[in-house]
């Protein structure tokens, strides 16, 4: 019997030995009441071959005294305090401080399933990244799981990379996401990610972890797509995305440079610019939002023709072309209605914005004032309404009028 236990340990030993050492960087600055409970998730993974780099990136919130305390009690977390250079910044100096084979990134008010470094390394293969599902708390108890665009499975041959890459910022020429434009639901290979980060612009603040990431992905020769989440992302109304910012557009052009400098040498130059200023023109609608504009102050368009509805109304929105788009930027930045649902008769997918799409038969599964119908053409107004009266909504709740045009 003690033989026996003996082998068993040595076969455990020899099996910690050989598996890879994984790299979790953490930027720290200033995530205040969230930091414990994301450390705790961790240290708490059930792959415990793991070196945990928290890079204090100058917290002024007692954040890099909590990191000490955690590294004492951890000898798998090592503490780098730094100047406050930025989320950039804190990453690059992670990733060029990580001696693992493979890096992933948790942002330090967020939290993660204790089993995801465990998945990610056994779907790994020899794939460069692995980018899996997202869950997105967009407001108190608003939460719903995002995912890529792409199908679940390797992409590893010369065309299927072609395809990747030819999608992964605007999926199939629509406004939607290909991949979702964050590192923390992934993982990279550390030879990988050392190449891509050297020549990243540390002056980014808007959007710089989609600068990183596609970086990444044109250097990258196989990905693996798994729609399985494991990162939760918290709702923060002082996040970067949350607050005004009066140098948006100063922000958003020193992205679009960025990637156009790096786009220019890819032999798929034209369709990676087209993607790119795609991206960008979402973003232009968007700018009274990010700059903190009056809400009567809108970008040329269709604009919502329902002002007079009450604050707070409880808003389904149906049809997600360029009507929607429009109708949930205006409903989305203004805050005034509650958007409970956005539907579309192509049914489920992701829209590259805080609400994903889904498909007509989720309507009656939520709570709602009024249906809005977003399509600019009478006649196909009325073939809606007469779909969504045949299935038993009623008549009074459905709304259409020919958006005003600015």
């Amino acid at each position: 019997m003690l033989q026996k236990n003996i082998e068993q340990i040595a076969t455990k030993r020899s099996w910690i030995q050989t598996k890879p050492l994984v790299s979790i960087i953490v930027p720290v600055y200033n995530p205040g009441k969230y930091l414990k409970d994301c450390l705790d998730k961790i240290i708490n993974q059930t792959y415990d071959k793991l070196e945990i780099l928290l890079i204090d990136d100058g917290s002024t919130d007692g954040s890099g005294e909590v990191c000490d305390a955690y590294a004492k009690s951890d000898i798998r977390i090592q503490v780098v305090h730094q100047k406050n250079t930025g989320a950039a910044g804190a990453r690059k100096k992670g990733v060029f401080t990580a001696s693992g084979e493979y890096i992933c990134f948790v942002d330090a008010d967020d939290r993660i399933d204790e089993r995801m470094v465990d998945f990610f390394v056994e779907h790994m293969g020899t794939c460069d990244i692995l980018t899996s599902g997202c869950g997105c708390e967009d407001a108190p108890e608003m939460y719903h799981m995002r995912m890529d665009s792409f199908q679940e499975g390797v992409y590893d041959t010369k065309e299927a990379m072609e395809y990747f890459i030819s999608n992964m910022i605007i999926f199939e020429n629509r406004f939607e996401d290909g991949v979702l434009p964050f590192l923390v639901n992934k993982m990279f290979r550390a030879e990988l990610m050392k190449k891509a980060v050297q020549d990243i612009d540390l002056s980014i603040v808007y959007a710089e972890d989609r600068d990183l990431l596609f970086r990444c992905i044109l250097k990258a020769k196989s990905i693996r797509v798994v729609h399985q989440n494991f990162y939760d992302y918290r709702y923060k109304p002082d996040s970067i995305m949350r607050t005004v910012n009066k140098h948006f557009m100063g922000d958003l052009n020193k992205l679009y440079l960025s990637l156009e400098r790096v786009f220019n040498g890819h032999p798929q130059r034209e369709c990676l610019l087209h993607q790119l200023q795609m991206f960008i023109l979402s973003r232009i609608y968007a700018i009274p939002y990010f700059m903190g504009f009056s809400p009567d102050v809108q970008i040329g368009g269709y604009v919502f023709p329902f002002s007079e509805l009450e604050s707070g109304s409880r808003i389904i929105l149906y049809g997600a072309g360029a009507v929607g788009l429009r109708y949930y930027q205006q409903i989305y930045r203004q805050r005034l209605l509650q958007l409970v649902l956005w539907v579309d008769k192509k049914g489920k997918r992701e829209s590259g914005t805080a609400m994903p799409i889904s498909a007509p038969e989720e309507i009656g599964e939520v709570e709602y004032d009024y249906l809005v119908i977003a399509v600019k053409k009478k006649e196909l107004a009325e073939e809606i309404r007469k779909e969504l009266t045949g299935k038993g909504i009623q008549e009074e709740k459905i709304l259409w009028r020919p958006p005003a045009i600015v």
